[in-house]
Formats: structure tokens, sequence, C-alpha cells
């Protein structure tokens, strides 16, 4: 049986023709920890990507790695870790892998908004505040203007704001990094640029900032290959937005054909969708694993009537949202 892997937020598309021409380039130096002249070269990419000065820039084995680099910098600063819920679990699980709590502000239910009375009553200068925007799993945009950017950096010593799904939402809080000295935007090649194996992410900070969370990670930890690949892929900027867009339209076929079913899927600004369903989510998993399909359900109470479920070819969100139909219709019967 072939798997449908729509669980884990990955492309369904191929990386850029660059991509392996670029590894093969570098491929002969593999016995070197380090190569100057590629990352060089990937920075000023970066660099001219992003808009901003190669010192605003670091570099991570992914963005996960990224996040445990801020976990350790938030401890040693005596940083108080805050968290918007429902949001990324991986960021809570690092925090916790590394001797660290996390308190939450909850977003509003069912909508799933930045609730900025309870960030308000929890903002301190000793705290900071980690959150997705576009958010995951809850797919929607949080904030998308300047005066939220301001009043979250006032409130909090530390501004963490995790862009993974960048491409896809259009809006950036990396336009503040050199304004505000207290914001961290993180990102990652996994997504738009379908290097999900290559594991790359970086933090878009001021130079300070990004020198001293540098410290909390490994020399030389992003490998040759990896930056081969995402040079490769920066250097067909088209390719990743041609990706864009299919995805996007796929995501909208797909989120058409799920309220056919008359299911309620939030407006994603991602490359998935949050979809409530009228019984436990995990049910629903688990009977579409049965038939070859993944897709992701939580525990937490309060999405637990909720699927998150990964925008993939047309072929398998079809296979997806078919299933899903017989085992609705399944449902409707036995009731």
């Amino acid at each position: 049986m072939r798997i449908a892997r729509m669980h884990l937020n990955e492309s369904p598309f191929k990386p850029s023709r660059l991509v392996s021409s670029h590894v093969s380039k570098y491929v002969d130096k593999l016995n070197l920890y380090h190569v100057e002249e590629l990352e060089a070269e990937f920075l000023k990419k970066l660099s001219s990507y992003t808009k901003l000065p190669r010192e605003s820039i670091s570099l991570y084995p992914g963005s996960s790695e990224a996040l445990i680099a801020l976990v350790r910098f938030c401890r040693s600063r005596a940083l108080k870790l805050v968290s918007i819920w429902p949001s990324f679990h991986g960021f809570v699980e690092f925090a916790n892998m590394e001797g660290v709590g996390v308190d939450f502000v909850y977003l509003t239910p069912e909508s799933f908004e930045l609730d900025l009375a309870k960030l308000t009553a929890v903002g301190s200068r000793s705290k900071a505040l980690y959150l997705a925007n576009p958010n995951n799993p809850t797919s929607n945009i949080l904030f998308q203007d300047k005066d939220t950017l301001d009043f979250l950096s006032s409130r909090f010593g530390l501004v963490i704001v995790d862009e993974a799904y960048f491409e896809f939402s259009g809006y950036t809080a990396a336009d503040g990094v050199l304004d505000y000295d207290n914001l961290v935007v993180v990102r990652t090649f996994s997504k738009a640029f379908s290097l999900a194996g290559a594991r790359v992410g970086y933090v878009l900070t001021n130079q300070e900032l990004s020198e001293e969370i540098g410290r909390y990670t490994a020399l030389f930890s992003v490998s040759t290959t990896s930056l081969a690949s995402a040079l490769g892929a920066l250097e067909d900027i088209d390719y990743m937005m041609e990706i864009v867009k299919k995805v996007i339209e796929l995501r909208e076929e797909l989120k058409r054909d799920v309220e056919k079913l008359g299911l309620y899927a939030l407006n994603s600004k991602t490359n998935f969708l949050f979809i409530k369903t009228p019984t436990l989510g995990r049910v629903l998993a688990r009977s579409l694993s049965e038939k070859g399909i993944k897709i992701r359900a939580y525990n937490d109470r309060l999405i637990e009537n909720y699927i998150r479920v990964s925008v993939s070819s047309r072929e398998d969100n079809l296979r997806f949202t078919e299933a899903l139909a017989a085992l609705l219709r399944e449902r409707s019967t036995v009731g």
C-alpha cells in the first residue's frame, strides 16, 4: 500500500534541479568541515533574499535547532518562556528537553485569533514570547501589522516569531529586526523550497543577538551538502514561487472539497489545512492510517476535534477526501 504523507507539512514537489547540480559541485569537498566560499556565496544570496545584512543572519541545521539554541539563550538570560497555544508543539518539546518550562497564552477558541488583552496581562521584560506566524497547527496568520509588532516588542524581553510558512503568507516581521533590539525571526528551507530532508534553517535578528544566540549551537553544524542544496534552491527563486502558487491552488481545491463534506476548515496561509471534525480527530486519523493516509490529530482537549492535513498531490488530496467522505458516511449510518 502506498502511503500518502499528509502529516508532516512536507512539500509534494521535488526540489529545483539546481539543487542536485550544486550538491554535485561540492561533493568532492566533503572531506572538509567547512567550505568558506560556499557559505559566503550562500549568505550573500540569503542576504539578498531577506533584504537584511549578512550580520543579521545565522544558520542552523533546520529551524528546530534554531529554536533549541533560542531556548538555551533564554535560559542563560533567565527569560521565562511564554508561548501562544495551540501552537507548534515542537517548541514546547525542545524547551522541556532543555529543562525549561513554558507558560501558555491561549488563542481565542474556534477562530484561534491572537488575544492581545491576555498577552498584556502576562507581558513582562523578564519573559520571552514565542509565536508561529502563520500558526501551526491552526494555519491562520496571527498578525500582519506593525502596531502588533510594536505592542509585542514593548511587552516582552524577547519576541520569537517562527515564520516557517512565510512564503505562503507573504507577510514577514523580518523588516523589524533592525528596528527592535529584542525581535528574532526564525525561518526554514523545509517548506516552500522543498528541502525538508536537507535540514537548513536560519535566524534573522540584530547583529548582537545573532552572535549571542549562535553560541548555543555546534560549530559547522550545517553540512556542506545542505548548504549546497539551499544555495541551489535560492538560485531558482522562480521555481520556488511557482511551487508556492501550485500549493496554494491545491490547498484551495482541497478546502472546497472538504467544505462540500459539510466540514469547516480555517482560512489557511500555510501549506496545510486545519479542519474541524464531528468526532475525535484521532479516531479519524487512525481509520485513515489504516487506508494508507497519514494526517495529524491531537490529544489536546482544545483541539481534539480537529485534524491537520498537509496539502499533497492532487491525487493524494482526492484520495484523502474520498476516504474521509466514506468514514463520515459510516459514522452517520452508525449514528
